[in-house]
């Protein structure tokens, strides 16, 4: 029963008042937001995910548009602390593929609850520099979900899209061919190999058709494509072996480049090395195949003709966005990789395609699709990140113009070929073991943690994998 002095202060209660602070306080906050700068970034991976953790939320809206609601661990580098070098974030990827870690470690949240930006699940279409406004299509996966257009104004654009991945126009490549960009593609693949083997494993399947089913083909040999043969070849040895005994010798790996040589990013000397240990990992390597189809259960090359296999994963190379093909800005020349990509000044404003080539001074470009002009960098993400941190500390601290962009390299490239193996470009003293440990010890230490509990989680993960067996 209520005493007197509720009904007191209910009898006091104005409803009028507290609507009029609820619209005082709404105003407040949208004074606050309209009197901010707004930054738009384009594209979730390394570059933009990186900047707009690092925006000043108190001085910029900062506004994400990316079809992929999720940043994932990429196939480029990141630069580690200075006790080891670079490792490969394939590794997430690629583990993930395999079963080895949860999927939820290869790739982080746009949205989280202790950051307040905005964020739509579309693509760019188009940038009117003019009127300063991103035209927009949405990307949700659901019925009419793709086909929603919608603009959005900003008085500052950060360009990071990435790149597409390249098929270079071959047949069947695009319907059957699985790709490793995104956590969705590692489980994608993770599902298929272990479809496979239980396929393989029914009663009266012919050896020959194990032997189909099991055969695992790997386009492309650079960092990406060694680093997941080299994960399947340890999968192979260890869990597989045990869990599928009467198949163990009938899985295979194969890698087909168009290229004479692989690894390119790697020296000679490095890239002989990986060719002369992919026996020992039971991986075939096929230098200058070219393919001419794809199928759901084999590709055609010019030398070996129709080859039967289970599975085409496709980590060849990349390409300029749609995006990046579509913008009237000044770009790169075509290169040998088929890549064109946006220059910038060294201040990272994108430069405008007449022949002076001025500064815009409100669109910057970084990351994959960008390139500094006369100062080309190499498209990993270790440039990304640092690109990305320069610029935010440029337009936190509103000093933007004051001191140039300047790529610090550590020590190199390192990558991961299997076991307890790897190789690191310039360290001409480091084994082949001390490689491996650092590239390990550079995963599960990956700048890319959010925080001290990130890197825990990971680590009590791959404990308790270890401990399970």
């Amino acid at each position: 029963m209520a005493n007197l002095a509720t009904y007191k202060l209910l009898a006091d209660h104005d409803p009028e008042d507290e609507i009029q602070s609820m619209k005082g306080e709404i105003e407040d906050q949208l004074d606050d937001k309209l009197s901010k700068d707004t930054i738009v970034i384009v594209g979730s991976g390394i570059a933009g995910f990186t900047l707009a953790r690092k925006l000043d939320e108190e001085k910029f809206n900062v506004v994400v548009i990316s079809p992929e609601e999720t940043s994932p661990h990429t196939s480029l580098l990141v630069s580690l602390s200075t006790q080891y070098v670079c490792a490969l974030l394939t590794t997430w990827q690629a583990s993930a593929a395999c079963g080895s870690i949860d999927f939820s470690f290869a790739e982080e949240q746009i949205r989280h609850k202790s950051r307040s930006l905005t964020y739509y699940k579309a693509r760019v279409e188009d940038v009117d520099f003019i009127r300063k406004v991103c035209r927009c299509r949405s990307a949700c996966d659901v019925p009419g979900g793709k086909d929603r257009l919608f603009e959005v104004k900003y008085d500052r654009l950060i360009l990071a899209p990435g790149c597409a991945t390249y098929t270079f126009d071959i047949p069947g490549a695009d319907e059957h061919a699985l790709f490793l960009r995104t956590a969705a593609d590692a489980r994608h693949i993770h599902h298929r190999l272990t479809q496979l083997l239980e396929l393989a494993s029914i009663p009266h399947v012919s050896a020959d058709e194990q032997r189909r089913l099991l055969h695992i083909i790997i386009v492309g040999t650079g960092p990406a494509g060694i680093e997941l043969a080299g994960k399947l070849s340890d999968l192979i040895e260890g869990d597989l072996a045990a869990l599928y005994p009467e198949l163990k010798d009938k899985i295979s790996i194969s890698i087909h480049d168009s290229r004479a040589y692989h690894s390119g990013r790697f020296e000679a000397a490095l890239r002989q090395y990986c060719l002369e240990n992919s026996p020992r990992r039971h991986v075939q390597l096929f230098l200058d195949s070219h393919i001419t189809n794809v199928e759901a259960d084999s590709v055609t090359t010019e030398a070996l003709g129709r080859v039967p296999c289970g599975m085409v994963i496709w980590t060849p190379g990349s390409k300029q966005s749609l995006l990046v093909d579509k913008l009237k800005v000044a770009k790169t020349s075509d290169s040998d990789s088929g890549v064109r990509r946006m220059l910038t000044d060294e201040y990272l404003h994108v430069l405008t395609p007449d022949p002076e080539q001025k500064a815009m001074s409100h669109v910057y470009a970084l990351g994959d699709a960008a390139d500094i002009k006369d100062g080309s960098l190499p498209p990993t993400a270790e440039v990304a990140r640092q690109k990305a941190e320069y610029l935010a500390e440029a337009l936190n601290a509103a000093s933007e113009r004051e001191t140039a962009f300047e790529y610090q390299q550590q020590h190199g490239l390192l990558g991961w070929t299997g076991g307890n193996d790897g190789v690191v470009q310039g360290q001409t003293d480091w084994t082949p073991s001390r490689a491996w440990a650092a590239w390990r010890s550079g995963s599960s230490n990956s700048l890319f943690a959010r925080s001290s509990r990130y890197n825990l989680s990971i680590a009590i993960h791959w404990f308790a994998d270890w401990v399970r067996g």
